[in-house]
């Protein structure tokens, strides 16, 4: 309203210069002296941002990531036909803290340790455990609840890290921060941590982007920051850090150093790795850095019997023709052999049933499903890794197979060969993260293209509103112009707009502030104009600048979980709006100057201007939104055959077949393994 109020009073002191026939110089010092108490208004108005109750922002979230996890459970097929049993036992005494310095280090925390010391077992060896008992070894039995889980390549380190966030959220109560699983993949240890992890959050959560005031400030710069960078410096985030193997070896130890500094003994953490990384970044000659207070498990393989009865089960039951076809396989559990190495693991278990398990033909003709004998022979799988090799080959045509209950929409090559450009996209363009998100899918193009296809879209809205004209060329060059500009890194994604009176007051007085300076050479001219006439105008003309520059992309309400399909929808229909609310602006300000006695322009200087603010007002709506840059992207991917037009519901639909996994806003590959695998082959 400040702003709002000075931007009239500065009208009315160009309207009194003019009836008192004051000159430029002094209508130019009346409006001089009231920039300052302008300015300090604008300031005032500036900070004044509602509160924020973090109690209420970490509730949210909690809703959020519950009702996220249920989902994508059901979708990964974490319970068909069962889980499969996980178990673990402590890990070896040089890959964890001693158990006394654990449980000293705990009581001795300000305010006493985290949970029930009487609960604590008298060693490590109390850590072991099976399947659902993970929340209980967490939150009672490791008296820092900081955890480290260990485990062989598919082991079920993912699969527990969720069980284990779906206990924590079923155990929350007020005030305990909130479980979230983060992928380390994509993190460069040079980085701070909690930078990263911030963006992680607003990636998965966009309605964590909302800034928050102050007295909540950031620690790395001691600002207002948004709710993201909040909750992680009030310790309302226990973070679940899946992949430490993942990152280059060469970075494990300054890896390990970033985490302790970054997090301290009394912040709650788990970390899964691989066994082998793990021991080999504990035990450099050159250096030693382990996890500050932390306990660590090793997961167990599978059972044999355990292995036998999952796959018996899944094909209907023990006694089933269709089970039976698992014999041979099952009689090589728990050998040497390279079947029963390869199927010791729940993921090697998944794909070996995904792929040789018949399942009700969708259609009759089909080919018959291929047979589980054939991972028994050594002569085409010499070793493990050859049987691994084969189940992620073998992986993804099942997924896409005719009997599969989704209709195929696309054909084999064409499926295959866009998961490819996929996973390498991820590999050269996000440096191996496994998060795939359609608004970054700009990178994969190049820049020059980018860059004019921004500008030839531009320069065309410009010429079919100046003519065919020399003014066509002029309003070409302004739109590439425009083009080039606009042509940087795409913004994240909005929900909605709404009207912001910081951001109208600011249109307003720019407005305004043109159609003053037009004014005042007006007067100086003489031209005659009825100056009520002109006031009017500049009214007009600042409400409808006010109009056009007053939106503000909004985030989605936390409780939500946002699909990547609902947010590109939502992104759409913002830059839609943006648009649609810039263009009413521009026709308004047209009608008006067009209705103004003595302002009718020619229809050359008519052109450029409204081409010129046509071209703005499209500047104006991808400003606002990431939907033109991914439309870009998708055209010229799909032009060139890389990944199919509908490239939503391509997305879509291979997260429904369990190819792609769904983290919030962010798609994901289903193991780490597959998108490398996918990455190393012709597209």
């Amino acid at each position: 309203m400040y702003p709002l109020l000075f931007a009239l009073g500065a009208a009315g002191a160009l309207a009194v210069a003019w009836s008192f026939d004051l000159s430029v110089a002094e209508t130019a010092v009346t409006v001089l002296l009231g920039l300052a108490p302008g300015f300090l208004a604008w300031e005032a108005f500036r900070v004044s941002v509602p509160p924020v109750d973090l109690d209420v922002v970490a509730k949210k979230l909690a809703v959020a990531v519950k009702s996220q996890w249920e989902d994508e459970a059901k979708v990964r097929g974490v319970n068909d036909p069962y889980p499969l049993p996980v178990a673990w036992r402590p890990a070896d005494d040089d890959l964890a803290e001693s158990w006394p310095l654990l449980t000293d280090l705990a009581r001795a925390w300000p305010g006493g340790p985290p949970g029930d010391p009487g609960r604590w077992p008298q060693g490590s060896v109390g850590l072991a455990g099976q399947d659902g008992r993970i929340g209980e070894v967490f939150t009672d039995r490791v008296p820092t609840r900081r955890l480290v889980i260990l485990g062989e390549p598919g082991a079920g380190k993912s699969v527990l890290l969720i069980r284990l966030l779906q206990d924590l959220i079923e155990r929350r109560t007020d005030g305990d921060p909130v479980p979230v699983l983060f992928s380390l993949a994509s993190w460069n240890p040079s980085r701070p941590l909690k930078a990263w992890l911030a963006d992680q959050l607003r990636r998965i959560y966009p309605g964590l982007r909302v800034p928050a005031p102050p007295p909540i400030a950031t620690t790395a710069t001691n600002s207002p920051g948004d709710l993201a960078q909040a909750m992680l410096d009030a310790g309302r985030i226990l973070p679940l850090l899946d992949g430490f193997d993942e990152l280059p070896p060469a970075l494990h130890l300054e890896a390990l150093d970033a985490l302790n500094r970054a997090l301290p003994a009394r912040q709650p953490l788990v970390l899964a790795s691989r066994t082998a990384p793990y021991r080999a970044a504990l035990t450099r000659p050159e250096a030693t850095v382990r996890l500050n207070g932390a306990a660590a498990i090793q997961l167990l393989p599978l059972a044999p019997d355990a292995a036998a009865a999952y796959l018996r089960r899944d094909a209907g039951g023990p006694h089933t023709p269709a089970a039976r076809r698992w014999d041979s396989v099952i009689a090589r559990l728990g050998t040497d052999t390279p079947v029963g190495q390869a199927l010791a693991t729940p993921l090697g278990l998944f794909l070996a049933r995904s792929i040789y398990t018949p399942r009700p033909q969708a259609v009759p003709e089909s080919a018959a499903a291929p047979h589980p004998d054939h991972l028994c022979d050594t002569s085409a799988f010499p070793d493990r890794t050859a049987v691994d090799t084969h189940l992620f080959d073998a992986y993804v045509p099942a997924a896409y197979a005719p009997d599969h209950p989704r209709p195929l929409r696309w054909k084999a090559e064409r499926t295959h060969r866009a998961l490819v450009f996929l996973a390498r996209f991820l590999q050269t363009h996000r440096d191996g993260s496994p998060d795939l998100v359609w608004w970054e899918l700009h990178r994969a193009l190049p820049a020059y293209t980018y860059n004019v296809g921004a500008g030839l879209a531009l320069g065309l809205a410009c010429v079919l509103t100046g003519g065919f004209t020399a003014v066509s060329g002029l309003m070409g060059t302004l739109g590439l112009a425009a083009g080039l500009i606009l042509a940087g890194p795409g913004r994240p994604p909005s929900t909605r707009l709404r009207w912001s009176p910081r951001k109208f007051a600011a249109g307003f007085t720019f407005g305004l502030a043109g159609v003053a300076g037009g004014l005042v050479r007006v007067l100086e001219r003489g031209d005659g104009l009825n100056p009520a006439v002109l006031v009017t105008l500049g009214l007009a003309v600042g409400l409808m600048s006010g109009l056009a520059f007053g939106l503000k992309t909004e985030q989605p309400d936390l409780a939500t979980t946002t699909a990547p399909d609902t947010l590109l929808s939502s992104d759409r229909r913002t830059f839609t709006l943006g648009l649609a609310v810039v263009l009413a602006a521009l026709l308004a300000v047209a009608l008006a100057i067009e209705l103004t006695p003595g302002l009718r322009l020619s229809p050359g200087p008519f052109g450029i201007e409204h081409g010129a603010a046509l071209a703005g007002g499209l500047g104006i709506g991808l400003s606002y939104t990431a939907w033109g840059h991914f439309v870009m992207a998708r055209a010229y991917l799909a032009a060139r055959g890389k990944v199919p037009w509908a490239l939503m519901a391509f997305l879509h639909d291979a997260h429904e077949r369990g190819v792609l996994r769904q983290v919030g806003a962010v798609y994901q590959f289903r193991h780490i393994d597959l998108q490398r695998h996918l990455a190393r082959q012709r597209p």
